[in-house]
């Protein structure tokens, strides 16, 4: 009886942990199988094109281009279930983006089936370019929406949080090692220089590619500062060669940690300003395919 207890009360504390280790590594391989699946997907329908298995007139082809057009036009309850405050109660908001994502990549696939991976008359053409446009656009979207996200699962990186960051890194510095009035002001200039606002497009987008390089050249130059700081004040102190190197590994920890938050910060900015920019393109773009899409329906049902 004791074993039979001791087998059960084994079952009920491995199972559990297998199954989480067994769900986690589902939550790791899904967004991959995903984009595997698609690409075979669309590798097998341009490679059986020509063998018009499917017909975008009549049978499954027909009902894949009503499905496909319906989930696209669904598309529109994601941000009506964020701007609308009666639909803010229906589910969470993690679960609505991943519908959102994997809606906006089924459902192309579903109206290339539909149309044969082939071209057709031109409002048929009109809609599958629109089509392209909106997908290419939302994967550009989704780009830039994880960049301004700590995880995918709708939780935003507030400014403030990296602001705070980086301030504890600042503070940390301050307290924790003898930093000169020279890495000082280096370091507040790189962070006005860094987080500057009042840039146009083109210098915004121009700021952004050389962020990395900027801020690399900047770590390297304030730690060769700091070990020609620190070990000018070690022979002064007559410091051990322990402490000389604790002294400048914290140095360069702190540096690191502190360029790191301003540069978080100023992505942070970046991408906000980009992401309010695509909403504005890409809108209109998605208006426009419901629109050629309806426009495809009504000229396929009337000629």
């Amino acid at each position: 009886m004791s074993l039979e207890v001791s087998e059960n009360i084994d079952q009920h504390t491995v199972n559990p942990s297998l199954s989480g280790k067994l769900w986690r590594m589902i939550l790791r391989i899904q967004v991959p199988l995903f984009v595997l699946a698609t690409g075979l997907f669309v590798t097998y329908g341009w490679q059986v094109r020509g063998e018009e298995y499917l017909t975008a007139e009549y049978g499954f082809g027909y009902a894949l281009g009503i499905i496909g057009g319906s989930m696209m036009v669904s598309q529109f309850l994601y941000p009506l279930r964020k701007k609308i405050k009666w639909m803010r109660n229906w589910g969470k908001i993690s679960i609505w983006f991943k519908a959102h994502m994997a809606m906006g990549v089924v459902a192309p696939l579903m109206i290339l089936y539909h149309a044969n991976f082939s071209l057709g008359s031109i409002n048929s053409n009109v809609a599958l370019s629109a089509m392209g446009l909106v997908v290419f656009s939302g994967l550009i979207g989704r780009y830039i929406f994880t960049k301004i996200n700590q995880t995918l699962h709708g939780r935003v990186a507030t400014l403030d949080e990296l602001k705070a960051a980086s301030e504890s890194a600042r503070i940390d510095m301050r307290e924790d090692m003898m930093m000169d009035a020279i890495i000082a002001d280096a370091l507040q200039h790189h962070e006005d220089k860094m987080l500057k606002s009042d840039r146009g497009w083109i210098a915004l987008f121009l700021h952004l590619a050389l962020l990395g390089s900027r801020t690399r050249w900047m770590r390297w130059r304030l730690k060769r500062r700091l070990v020609r700081e620190i070990k000018v004040k070690a022979r002064q102190g007559q410091w051990s060669r322990r402490d000389r190197r604790m002294h400048i590994k914290e140095g360069k920890r702190h540096i690191a940690s502190y360029v790191m938050s301003v540069r978080k910060v100023a992505e942070y900015r970046i991408y906000q300003r980009i992401f309010s920019l695509w909403h504005v393109l890409h809108i209109p773009l998605f208006v426009m395919l419901v629109t050629s899409g309806v426009v495809h329906i009504v000229a396929v049902h009337l000629y």
